[in-house]
């Protein structure tokens, strides 16, 4: 699987579709184990200021996630887009370089 991060952003035209409401539970529970996939790993919601949402997930591909953001309503009055990541930290970038002093 690989990771992804998920940029939620307002939709430019609201909508006034009436959808039922977010099933957030539902998702939590068959989308947090494990063995899900994809898995939900984490949400942020930036500041009062940034209407964005950000989330985090295990996936095999950007579709899986789309599949189950429309399937549970999570943040369904939002576009969402996956993008693909890689996590490294300033450790990983020193350890993987020499010295050649």
């Amino acid at each position: 699987m690989a990771r992804y991060l998920v940029i939620h952003s307002p939709r430019k035209v609201a909508s006034e579709e009436v959808r039922p409401p977010t099933r957030l539970d539902e998702l939590a529970r068959a989308h947090s184990a494990g063995d899900a996939s994809p898995r939900w790993l984490k949400a942020w919601s930036p500041d009062l200021h940034d209407d964005r949402i950000f989330s985090l997930w295990d996936a095999v591909s950007a579709e899986e996630i789309r599949r189950v953001v429309a399937e549970f309503g999570f943040l369904d009055d939002m576009e969402a887009e996956p993008i693909n990541v890689r996590e490294w930290s300033p450790a990983e970038v020193l350890s993987s370089t020499t010295d050649d002093n």
